[in-house]
């Protein structure tokens, strides 16, 4: 489309604004790929926590592949008001079962979306949203237990996060991220 738009302008002559129009687009991206790399590495914000992988990769390991895992980092980010649901790394780096993770390109979000934007549908099942995130945000031994018993949950993916000591097994942690076991509820 902007391939013809510009044949069509270029033909009237109207060079300076093709080119205008061609650094627009191209002039936001390459700010942000330049600062990327100028910018030291400890000042940068990070999406996925440095220790995310090899958590993911423990998990993966000392698991099997018909495991449930229950995680709060579905749309994590501290300084963000709405939730960004494109987060589905916990998936990639365990390859098991997530309860609630990255729904922003479901087929029931899509479906939901009609003319709004997929990134502004709240999570389908809303039950199981809350009944997850209780667990991370206000652990009890009712709630964590609530993920193994009503919804098959064996792990627990996370932060650091000690008040999960007292209700789940702590099975690895590094600097960024802590995974629990949880007892068989069924």
């Amino acid at each position: 489309m902007l391939a013809v738009a510009a044949l069509a302008v270029w033909r009237r002559g109207h060079v300076l604004a093709v080119v205008a129009l061609l650094t627009g687009y191209a002039l936001p991206t390459s700010v942000r790929v330049i600062a990327a790399h100028v910018t030291p590495e400890e000042r940068r914000h990070r999406l996925i926590p440095k220790g995310a992988l090899a958590a993911g990769r423990w998990l993966r390991d000392h698991s099997s592949p018909g495991d449930v895992v229950a995680t709060d980092l579905h749309c994590h980010h501290p300084r963000w008001k709405v939730c960004d649901s494109r987060h589905f790394y916990v998936s990639a780096f365990t390859e098991r079962r997530v309860l609630v993770e990255g729904w922003a390109y479901a087929e029931s979000t899509l479906a939901r979306a009609g003319t709004r934007s997929y990134l502004e549908i709240p999570y389908a099942d809303q039950a199981r949203l809350a009944a997850n995130d209780a667990a991370f945000t206000t652990p009890t031994a009712q709630n964590v237990q609530r993920l193994a018993t009503d919804y098959g949950v064996r792990w627990l993916y996370t932060g650091i996060r000690p008040e999960l000591d007292a209700y789940a097994r702590l099975r690895f942690r590094n600097a960024t991220t802590s995974v629990y076991e949880l007892s068989s509820g069924r």
